[in-house]
């Protein structure tokens, strides 16, 4: 038979092509690199996702640790609260779940967060979620603190309500520091109402290191005056009668007296409840018996070393006004000359934020709607750093300063 020739190529041209077994080897291959930048991707959507758990996690649990109302018949509501909070416009996984406990040893919170999020890629080789775990711990600190807040009680704090809204921060720093029904002992807070004088305990009448030149022990009513220079601005034992606490007769000090530090909020609270707007401003005096308070030496001693790391020693100074008083010590009497200004008591600040610091105490300042530049500034150079300072210029701005010292210690003590 005879084969026509052009049959015969034809035959052996589709013998011999192998473009369509490429284009089928293209296709799976093409299948198989789309599947591995799908699960690639996928992979990233859950990295992040991931990121973005971990971050509203830490977040809750930090939160948890710093709200003094949680219980542990709140706590799983609060948490999912803050967690949501912080999850608000990010990307998150389906059905999750969000855990919190109390850790007991080492103390602490623990949010633990379990979710899954839904493929668009790895679905096509049977994975159709991945699921994510992370968790949060945050432990309570061993740092304890001993807090000292220096109050301004003078007469300009008795208008515009500005007694009262002192009396309202204060007592709400006393309340995050130290939570109701909390045995709270690493934290002790004192309190020094000042104008141009402090008014001590009576109970320290019996105190070797008071003078009583002009009033009887027995009816005294606390006043005391500025120790004499060099001593008005130091932390020196009063081991001597030139060293010693001058007694005053009932004068225009204070009508509160100062309370030493303690655990007790009953105890703050009558304090600073009690605080009262009366007379002339000589800040030094305020801002050194602070210091005493935190000092381990006498007069107090009721502080700790300087040199214990355990503690960490913070005073805050608040005052409305400049100085207004300066003090002389003719033939060693106390002499205050009143409604002034006073270079000598802005000197005496200086010094004593100086030394202060210098012994490792942190100093927070507030100047409270002070329109003097020279005080609000020796006010700022007071603070240990310049985010320790507030300008507080209207009742709100107080209240909002006393708050974030109070978080701000309250973050000292936590470590993530």
């Amino acid at each position: 038979m005879r084969v026509d020739t052009k049959t015969t190529n034809m035959v052996k041209r589709f013998a011999s092509d192998q473009n369509g077994n490429t284009t089928v080897l293209f296709a799976l291959a093409l299948v198989g690199i789309v599947i591995v930048f799908g699960i690639a991707f996928d992979f990233s959507r859950a990295l992040n996702t991931r990121t973005s758990l971990q971050g509203a996690a830490d977040a809750a649990a930090l939160a948890i640790a710093r709200d003094t109302d949680i219980t542990p018949a709140n706590m799983q509501t609060r948490a999912t609260d803050y967690f949501n909070a912080n999850m608000q416009d990010q990307s998150f996984g389906n059905n999750y779940t969000i855990t919190a406990t109390e850790m007991n040893d080492p103390a602490g919170i623990e949010v633990n967060v379990v979710s899954d999020i839904n493929t668009t890629f790895a679905g096509l080789v049977g994975m159709s979620s991945f699921d994510i775990k992370t968790k949060a711990q945050v432990m309570y600190s061993t740092t304890k603190v001993e807090l000292v807040l220096a109050l301004d009680n003078t007469g300009s704090m008795g208008s515009s309500n500005k007694i009262q809204t002192l009396r309202t921060a204060a007592n709400d720093l006393v309340d995050q520091l130290l939570p109701a029904g909390a045995n709270e002992e690493n934290v002790k807070i004192g309190v020094i109402p000042f104008n141009y004088m402090v008014r001590l305990p009576t109970e320290f009448k019996t105190k070797s290191w008071m003078r009583f030149d002009y009033v009887n022990a027995n009816s005294w009513t606390g006043c005391v005056a500025p120790r004499q220079p060099p001593h008005d601005v130091k932390d020196s034992n009063p081991n001597t009668n030139s060293k010693k606490f001058r007694a005053l007769p009932e004068v225009q000090c204070p009508t509160q007296a100062i309370t030493t530090l303690t655990n007790d909020r009953d105890v703050l609270h009558d304090t600073i409840d009690q605080m009262e707007a009366s007379n002339w401003t000589y800040i030094p005096e305020g801002l050194a018996w602070g210091w005493r308070v935190l000092s381990k030496k006498k007069p107090v001693q009721d502080g700790v070393g300087y040199n214990d790391e355990d503690w960490t020693k913070i005073l805050v100074l608040m005052t409305d006004g400049a100085n207004t008083v300066e003090w002389d010590w003719p033939s060693n009497n106390p002499q205050a000359t009143v409604n002034r200004p006073s270079t000598q008591g802005d000197a005496a600040v200086d010094t004593l934020c100086t030394r202060i610091k210098n012994k490792g105490i942190f100093i927070y300042t507030i100047a409270f709607k002070i329109n003097n530049s020279n005080t609000v500034d020796m006010m700022e150079d007071c603070a240990t750093e310049p985010g320790m300072f507030f300008d507080a210029e209207n009742n709100a701005q107080l209240v909002t300063a006393f708050a974030k010292i109070s978080s701000d210690i309250t973050n000292l003590r936590l470590s993530r």
